[in-house]
């Protein structure tokens, strides 16, 4: 029955079919950039990066401790800002579909951490393993070149890859 409904030489039919399959990277591609901008893990509330520097401290991979104790905890307001500002960025570029790739793999770099600041196995249930698997599916699209500034930015630059 439902190979009545498209028939699969109409190049019509293919057509819509690709388009429709764009809008769900779109749809993807915001979700994610909204979670971002909403988020809280670097919102600027005093003493919150602390509060999760001692939590990721306790519950963290022990590598990933380490690595906190020596680069992180010593320069904790530098890192706190520059948190603010990627989540910022990552919502802003994924919303509007700009430096949409760039913004991609800026996310996963912050959700990789907080997934290791939290001990979680990455194989395991969690919002940041999900959205993990969108910023990858993000990265591999044209989500920014369907519906977004990246759109109008590749027509003058083709090759730019953070498209």
């Amino acid at each position: 029955m439902s190979s009545d409904l498209v028939n699969p030489d109409d190049p019509v039919d293919k057509t819509s079919v690709r388009s429709s399959r764009r809008w769900l990277f779109v749809l993807v591609r915001v979700y994610l950039g909204i979670s971002f901008l909403f988020s809280d893990h670097g919102s600027v509330q005093p003493n919150e990066l602390t509060g999760f520097l001692k939590f990721a401290l306790r519950n963290g991979y022990v590598w990933y401790q380490n690595l906190l104790n020596s680069v992180v905890v010593p320069h904790s307001s530098t890192f706190g800002a520059l948190v603010v500002i990627a989540e910022i960025y990552v919502g802003i570029g994924l919303v509007l579909g700009f430096t949409t790739r760039l913004a991609a793999l800026v996310a996963l770099f912050l959700l990789l951490n907080y997934m290791c600041a939290k001990g979680a196995l990455p194989w395991g249930p969690g919002i940041d393993q999900s959205d993990i698997v969108l910023a990858v599916v993000i990265l591999f699209s044209d989500a920014g070149r369907t519906f977004g500034l990246d759109k109008l930015i590749a027509r003058r630059f083709p090759k730019l890859w953070v498209l």
